[in-house]
């Protein structure tokens, strides 16, 4: 199949990291057509304009809120109306990082956190997943965190839904193991400088830009590689953070 005959969905096409990601693909000539969705209609519009300037190729945008489960079919209903071909590609790239203390003092919040980063997240994957059987093909991207290594103090809500989503990828790939045309790819980031990162402290060797791990994910794509931290050497930090004893580790404040 050719580049021109290719389609990408992004969900959360609004993020830094998708954003990213799209510039990086478009000037490949990647795909022919681009399905974005996110939920703030007058950024996906300006994110429209972009990708089609930068690569040509069609874009197709909905305005959608995503993090809704009870919406999922409906918003798929709305893309099967707009793109009548394949989706060979799906990066799914929208959530939230909210507040540790804020999440544990508000259950709403928290609720609408775990709506967004996991449950819903986990019925777009599952959705996808019988769209790539159905048609055969296709390579879903997901989204994950260094954040779901290791249960810290700082983070645990938010880590807990990324290391869910860890779950239900490996969970994923071995379901597709057999089948060669059909690939789930987890990236796990860690300090990346986005809006989403906005409110925290930045600057140091352990950050990297949107731009830089969009690379890294691409890569990762083009290799079909199941699971990878970006940059490489997060592996190697959270390697040495499982490890520490529990009765050490409850001395820190990570």
């Amino acid at each position: 199949m050719t580049s021109s005959n290719k389609t990408l969905l992004v969900l959360g096409a609004t993020s830094g990291l998708a954003q990213a990601y799209l510039r990086l693909v478009s000037a490949e000539g990647a795909f022919g057509t681009y399905v974005l969705l996110a939920r703030n209609g007058e950024t996906l519009s300006t994110v429209r304009d972009d990708i089609a300037a930068r690569s040509g190729a069609k874009v197709i945008t909905i305005t959608a809120d995503l993090s809704a489960p009870n919406k999922i079919l409906a918003v798929m209903e709305d893309i099967a109306k707009q793109h009548s071909g394949n989706i060979d590609e799906c990066f799914l790239a929208y959530g939230v990082l909210g507040d540790q203390t804020d999440l544990q003092d508000n259950a709403i919040h928290l609720k609408d956190m775990l709506d967004t980063n996991f449950v819903s997240a986990v019925l777009w994957m599952e959705t996808l997943a019988k769209v790539f059987e159905t048609q055969g093909h296709g390579q879903l991207v997901v989204i994950g965190s260094v954040a779901g290594d290791r249960g810290r103090q700082s983070n645990y809500l938010y880590g807990a839904t990324k290391a869910g989503l860890e779950r239900v990828s490996e969970g994923m790939s071995h379901r597709f193991a057999a089948n060669k045309d059909i690939a789930v790819t987890l990236v796990k980031p860690g300090f990346m400088d986005t809006p989403m990162t906005d409110h925290i402290a930045k600057g140091g060797p352990l950050w990297a830009t949107a731009d830089a791990v969009a690379k890294i994910i691409r890569k990762a794509v083009v290799n079909k590689r199941a699971r990878i931290y970006a940059p490489w050497f997060w592996r190697w930090i959270l390697l040495i953070i499982r490890a520490v004893p529990m009765p050490i580790f409850h001395k820190t404040k990570l």
